[in-house]
């Protein structure tokens, strides 16, 4: 991994080309923003003219639905080596772990979406490997 300013160019960079995607506006995203307390500038957030932060960037997602670890396993590659603190931690954690959500009947309206969302998610990832490419 780069230095963590490059990395969080990268997930700006990212979030723009989610937000580009989505059939949403950015305005439409500030509005939803709002109402839920988060309000905020995404033109400067974007922009860079200010830091961005975790939980700028989850209230974002969570507007678009995009679940977060879907996101950041679109910017960042996967570890060639597990580290082993992360095994103590998920060992520690499994006891009060949630179980995995239901998945809705084949079929259903969810299905579709859950395609349509296969499809822009590859679309990103295109867009964040041609990123990639032009920064690395």
């Amino acid at each position: 991994m780069g230095s963590s300013k490059e990395e969080v160019a990268r997930i700006r960079e990212a979030l723009n080309s989610v937000i580009d995607l989505s059939d949403l506006s950015r305005r439409e995203i500030e509005r939803r923003l709002a109402r839920q307390g988060s309000g905020m500038d995404l033109n400067r957030l974007l922009g860079g003219r200010f830091e961005l932060k975790l939980f700028q960037v989850l209230d974002v997602l969570g507007v678009l639905d995009i679940h977060p670890l879907e996101f950041f396993r679109l910017v960042f590659k996967e570890p060639e080596k597990r580290n082993p603190l992360l095994d103590r931690m998920q060992a520690l954690f499994a006891s009060v772990r949630p179980p995995p959500a239901a998945r809705p009947p084949a079929g259903r309206p969810a299905e579709r979406d859950l395609e349509e969302l296969r499809r822009r998610v590859d679309q990103l990832a295109q867009l964040v490997e041609q990123l990639r490419a032009r920064f690395m």
